[in-house]
């Protein structure tokens, strides 16, 4: 182990033990971790030099990595149809948008080049086992992990984990395994959009915690099996993997993907995503209900297009918030207060008129259109999961026991594998040599 190996490593664990244990307040919380990262992204640059980064790019794996951040991106997008969107807390004046954007450059310099330094020059002997600690170490949940000895719950165990650690990993794990492939920059390419979207968008899911832990450990996982399907022999022989632990993930062989298919998804993902969010000025709802009888009915979907409240008038059917969700009732009579116009609903099936009046800033649009039963599709998907989650919640015991005999034979078959390609690369070596004293 080199001097230079031994002072990046020793940068790493100083800058994630500081920042884990002090946190000051006010612009101090943003100027250390930014000085921090800053400074061990130039030592790693100065240890390691441009040119060793080129070596390792791989223009394939970095824009693969880009697109697998934007697929996880619209999947968090197209999950608001379901639960919903908020506002990011995060300050977009122009000073707040220029810290977080430092704060964010230099943190993701300072992580991935050190991170793509470590793996790349202490994977040599055993490259999986380093692929793990470095894992281990950039996903920053040794801290969060202290906090399950104040939680007894099993339920609030499975919250804690779900939302903090698990994706923390998945999500580490991806990245170390691009870096140890192609570098720093492929690494950079998953994680710089990621990171755009959650400190600089100013539209987020509202997600809840189940939610969020499925959407945070599956693509990263259905990403790493991507990479690593889509990975050549030779660059796996490169970096140290031989080429029979790629078997350990991969089922089927690769296919030729299709331009214009892909092309295709990716517009009815932007289109989805558009539409949820109301950036083209319209919304897609699907009824729940049938007040609004026979007009609509339960699994129908209505559009809606934002409409100032001086253009809505009697008989239009009108979609507004009411005490934290979306209803759609028809205007029954309008009256003025002052300088504020007040809007009286009726459901087409209720008898008589809603107590509350709506407010304008309460409405969201009127009704322009209606799909007929399509919104059926998204009913039965959202009972489904909501039925699998039951379950889970109510057999949490049974769950865990499950996963532990998952990862046990997991580990056994890996182990085994293991040992087994180790016992064919000794005899193979062993008889070659036999074969030359012959």
């Amino acid at each position: 182990m080199s001097r230079k190996q031994i002072l990046i490593l020793i940068l790493v664990l100083v800058v994630h033990a500081l920042l884990g244990v002090y946190r000051p307040g006010g612009l101090m919380a943003y100027a250390l971790p930014s000085l921090c990262w800053g400074l061990l992204a130039l030592t790693t640059l100065w240890v390691c030099g441009l040119e060793k980064i080129r070596l390792w790019f791989s223009k394939q794996l970095s824009v693969m990595a880009a697109i697998i951040a934007i697929f996880q991106i619209f999947i968090l997008m197209d999950a608001g149809i379901f639960t919903g969107f908020g506002k990011s807390p995060l300050l977009f004046t122009p000073l707040g948008i220029t810290i977080n954007l430092v704060l964010v450059s230099t943190t993701l310099l300072g992580t991935e080049l050190s991170r793509a330094y470590l793996i790349k020059n202490y994977n040599r002997k055993r490259p999986l086992l380093t692929l793990g600690l470095v894992t281990l170490l950039y996903s920053q949940t040794i801290t969060p992990i202290t906090g399950l000895l104040t939680l007894n719950e099993p339920l609030a165990i499975a919250q804690f984990l779900g939302t903090g650690v698990l994706p923390a990993l998945a999500e580490s794990l991806l990245a170390s395994y691009l870096a140890l492939l192609a570098g720093p920059i492929a690494s950079i390419a998953y994680l710089a959009p990621l990171k755009a979207f959650q400190w600089f968008s100013p539209v987020l899911p509202n997600l809840s915690w189940g939610i969020e832990a499925l959407l945070g450990v599956v693509p990263p996982t259905i990403g790493f099996l991507y990479i690593d399907r889509i990975t050549p022999p030779s660059l796996l022989r490169r970096v140290g993997i031989p080429t029979e632990a790629k078997q350990l993930f991969r089922f089927t062989r690769a296919k030729k993907s299709s331009k214009p298919g892909w092309t295709t998804i990716s517009i009815l993902c932007v289109f989805m995503v558009w539409t949820t969010t109301g950036l083209l000025g319209f919304y897609p709802t699907v009824i729940l209900s049938g007040s609004m009888r026979p007009t609509m009915d339960i699994g129908d979907i209505a559009i809606v297009i934002q409409t100032p409240i001086e253009k809505i008038k009697l008989g239009d059917v009108i979609q507004y918030w009411q005490e934290r969700e979306m209803v759609i009732h028809r205007v029954y009579d309008t009256y003025e207060m002052g300088s504020t116009r007040f809007i009286i609903t009726k459901g087409d099936a209720n008898t008589a008129p809603d107590v509350d009046p709506i407010f304008p800033a309460q409405i969201r649009g009127r009704l322009i259109f209606i799909v007929p039963k399509l919104g059926w599709i998204s009913i039965y998907v959202k009972t489904t999961i909501a039925g699998i989650w039951s379950f889970f919640s109510a057999n949490i015991i049974l769950v865990y026991a499950t996963l532990t005999i998952a990862a046990f034979m997991a580990s056994v078959y890996m182990i085994h594998a293991y040992k087994s390609r180790s016992t064919r690369r000794w005899r193979s070596l062993h008889g070659r040599r036999g074969w030359l004293r012959r």
